[in-house]
């Protein structure tokens, strides 16, 4: 399965605002922009959508920007996954019969593994991967 850019860039606006939760004061979209190096006229788009979707919340004002709405151990790695899935299904109608079927077990079997995955764990192990030395000769 091709992980689209949409997905990737609303998986690490999840991950920011994962990492930055329980903290009360929303962050703002420049700054997710920044730390995931994200365009932020993408990240924009993609912060509405993640509103709709009833994973996020806006704050207005100056001191405004985007909260979860969830807490991070509820939000997994397959529901964004699902839910961000191009919707195009002209391929289906072109590609030979036989694999069609296969295709959408594939994805499925792609979808039930990432079930295990949360952003809470995520944050852990980005958490795990900062602390981690690494040194270069």
């Amino acid at each position: 399965m091709k992980i689209s850019a949409k997905i990737d860039y609303a998986c690490r606006a999840l991950l920011e605002l994962s990492l930055h939760w329980p903290n009360q004061g929303p962050l703002q979209v420049e700054t997710i922009a920044g730390r995931q190096k994200i365009p932020v006229k993408f990240l924009t788009q993609i912060l509405i959508y993640l509103k709709q979707g009833g994973y996020v919340e806006s704050v207005r004002g100056k001191n405004g920007g985007y909260l979860l709405r969830k807490l991070p151990r509820e939000i997994k790695l397959n529901d964004i996954m699902e839910n961000f899935q191009d919707t195009d299904h002209s391929r289906d109608e072109k590609s030979n019969p036989i694999f069609n079927p296969i295709w959408r077990e594939v994805n499925q079997e792609f979808l039930k593994a990432m079930d295990k995955f949360n952003f809470e764990d995520i944050c852990n192990r980005k958490r795990q991967s900062d602390n981690t030395l690494t040194f270069q000769i």
